[in-house]
This record gives C-alpha cells, sequence and structure tokens, in this order.
C-alpha cells in the first residue's frame, strides 16, 4: 500500500477523477503553476529563510525579508504561472505578499515566542498498530515554547479564513500532531496554530486523544475506499465544482 498524504485524500475527496490522473493515470499533460499557489511558495520560503537564519544566530531585517521575497519571486516567476481571476493581476498578488510578509514581520519581531525546531519538518504518521496505514506530511514549522508545549505552525495565504469550529475540525494539523508525538513522545501538550498571513490573524487548536484516534479512523476509512476501486478510470467518476477552473487536468477531464 503507498503512503498516502493529507493533500492524497484531499484530493480524492475533492474529486475522484482528479486523484486517478494524479496518482495512477498520470497522463501527459501541460503543467501550470497557479498564481495563488505561486504566492504561497514564495511567502513559504520567505519565512524558512527568516527562521532558518534565526536559528542561527541572525535576525534578518524587515527590508532584508522583504528584498529576498522580491528576488525569488523576479527568479522563479515563468511564463506558466496562471492567473485565473479576470480582476486582479499577478503584480496585486505579488503585493499582498509583501503585505502579508509586512504583518508577520511587525506582529512576532523579535521571534522569540519559542524555540524553532525544525523547519519543513517531514514526519510519518502511523495510522494502525500494524503499520499498513500510513501517511506522510511536511510541517511548516515546528516550535517548543518555555513551558515546554510544542507548537506546529502552518502558514496560510489564501483570501478568506475558516472560523475556530472549521479550524477545530481540521484534518491536516491533527494528523501532523500524530506524528509529532510519535516522534517525540515527551510533546505531550501539542498547540495547532495557523497563520492566515493575509488577515495578520492566528488560529490556534488543541486535540485530545479521541479526537486524534477519530482522524486516524476517518483516513483509514478514505484509505480503504481508494484502495477498493483498483485502478481503472471508470472507478473515479468526475465531481464538477468551482475548483475545476484551477484544475491541470481540466483540459482532459469529461466532466
Amino acid at each position: 500500500m503507498p503512503v498516502y498524504s493529507h493533500s492524497r485524500l484531499g484530493a480524492f475527496e475533492s474529486c475522484p477523477r482528479k486523484y486517478w490522473y494524479a496518482y495512477i493515470g498520470k497522463p501527459e499533460i501541460e503543467r501550470f503553476d497557479t498564481v495563488e499557489a505561486f504566492l504561497g511558495s514564495r511567502v513559504h520560503e520567505a519565512l524558512e529563510e527568516l527562521y532558518k537564519r534565526l536559528m542561527g544566530g541572525r535576525q534578518m531585517s524587515h527590508e532584508e525579508v522583504l528584498g529576498w521575497y522580491d528576488g525569488e519571486w523576479d527568479r522563479q516567476w515563468h511564463d506558466g504561472v496562471r492567473v485565473v481571476s479576470k480582476t486582479l493581476k499577478a503584480n496585486d498578488y505579488r503585493e499582498a505578499g509583501r503585505e502579508s510578509l509586512t504583518a508577520y514581520y511587525l506582529r512576532y519581531q523579535p521571534f522569540d515566542q519559542g524555540r524553532t525546531l525544525k523547519l519543513e519538518a517531514h514526519v510519518l504518521i502511523g495510522l494502525d498498530p500494524a503499520g499498513r496505514y500510513r501517511l506522510q506530511g511536511y510541517i511548516d514549522r515546528l516550535a517548543q515554547r518555555a513551558d515546554g508545549a510544542y507548537e506546529i505552525h502552518d502558514y496560510k495565504t489564501a483570501n478568506s479564513m475558516p472560523t475556530q469550529a472549521e479550524a477545530d475540525a481540521d484534518r491536516q494539523l491533527a494528523l501532523y500532531q500524530i506524528g509529532v508525538q510519535a516522534t517525540w513522545p515527551e510533546a505531550r501538550q501539542v498547540h495547532l496554530i495557523w497563520h492566515y498571513l493575509r488577515f495578520d490573524q492566528e488560529i490556534v487548536s488543541r486535540r485530545t486523544g479521541e479526537q486524534l484516534d477519530a482522524v486516524r479512523r476517518q483516513c483509514i476509512a478514505t484509505i480503504d475506499d481508494i484502495e477498493s476501486r483498483g485502478q481503472d478510470e471508470a472507478g473515479f467518476p468526475t465531481c464538477p465544482s468551482y475548483l475545476c477552473k484551477w484544475c491541470e487536468y481540466n483540459a482532459i477531464c469529461p466532466g
């Protein structure tokens, strides 16, 4: 059985046909980046660079962070980045990234809220005692507070923000908590923290052992559903939605 991920499960849940294209059929298509994904990657990289240097003993200035971001935006921009919006241009997204980084920098400087343990931390997540069902993921930043509690930080550049109830039901960071506590048994207290950068807001969630067990069961059920469908495309029907215009398989999808 393959090692799954939150995004792999999410692809199936949003559209089984997209899952089949991405993970089974793998057709040859013209690849493109959405400007939203491009923006998110550049902002994540800038924050990773900021904390990487902090771990090395030096704090970047606000101007250095923005300069690093602008440099990477220019270096990595390419003609394949697709802007779907009819009202926004590429530079509007670039400026949104600058504003997000500025708000984050001013809110958290001098960045002494906790000790960063890892950046882009790879975690393996076992869902069952036999180790048959496994997932993997990457934590944007894993930190430890002075009181010993662990923090799983996730950066979001989306232009919408969930409610507290929606965050409390989020699966991704709950899965990361399972992986962290398996690797660091001393992490008895774990705080899940989403940074909604375009709103200058953070949302914090805590999960009980019972809630984590429910996440495990739900993921196992989804994996069983996927595995039961075999390899044939007919077992993975199209699920049309407003997300189709951002899908890289839209041109070949019969839906």
